[in-house]
């Protein structure tokens, strides 16, 4: 039994946790919208994982994990997809509040429609490598429905913050495939790693991050688009 992967977690959160209480991002009275935004994802994702835990595309390393196990995840992991979501967002809501006007909503756009292009690429060139596959597809479709649906709306801030969050998630992930606590069967995905990192989780944690986001400013949108309606009434 060890705490490993539990400190890996838990050191991750700490930062953004203790900073969340800062008076002009006030990030920790904003819990209305960024509990739906995390949990919702994180729910998705774990059946993922679940899923490709039984298929065998990786699994843990017993070394480095306590016994505890919830729908066979080791329960550091279902604590991965609070504590990771929970830093991303604050760097998000930190980016949006301290500099406003970073980025460019044309740059984002091309950005967005680069990406749409890799995932379109990925899945023709490794379309039986299930983890390759599955996240350009769910990737692909998330990118085109931001493109098209909000019209690129925060997508500058989204991709600002996802380029900012690659450096802990380096950090992290790093330490999962290293040590390694995560453990990737090659072939199902890609083969290109960046160090010990396999390219597809640094996708896979944008389309968390942009499932997220979007939740995160509906939820935060949502009682201006009543008060709005509201005032169409009466007037």
């Amino acid at each position: 039994m060890s705490l490993t992967y539990f400190l890996i977690d838990i050191l991750t959160l700490a930062g953004p946790l203790i900073l969340s209480f800062d008076k002009k991002v006030a990030f920790a009275s904003k819990w209305k919208y960024f509990l739906p935004a995390i949990l919702i994802p994180a729910f998705i994702y774990i059946l993922w994982d679940t899923i490709f835990v039984r298929l065998g595309i990786w699994k843990f390393n017993p070394e480095f994990l306590s016994s505890g196990r919830i729908l066979k995840l080791p329960w550091e992991e279902i604590l991965f997809f609070i504590c990771i979501p929970y830093a991303c967002l604050f760097i998000y809501e930190c980016l949006r509040v301290y500099s406003p006007g970073t980025g460019s909503k044309v740059v984002a756009i091309i950005f967005g429609w680069i990406l749409v292009l890799v995932c379109v690429a990925a899945i023709f060139f490794y379309w039986d490598r299930i983890y390759t596959a599955v996240t350009a597809l769910l990737l692909m479709v998330t990118l085109i429905n931001h493109l098209t649906a909000t019209r690129g709306n925060y997508l500058s801030h989204v991709f600002i913050s996802w380029g900012i969050a690659l450096i802990p998630m380096a950090i992290v992930n790093g330490l999962l495939t290293a040590l390694p606590i995560l453990i990737y069967d090659d072939t199902n995905n890609s083969g290109i790693r960046l160090g010990t990192i396999p390219i597809e989780d640094f996708f896979y944690n944008l389309l968390f991050m942009l499932w997220m986001i979007w939740i995160f400013e509906y939820f935060r949108q949502k009682p201006m688009h009543k008060a709005a309606a509201q005032a169409k009434v009466n007037y």
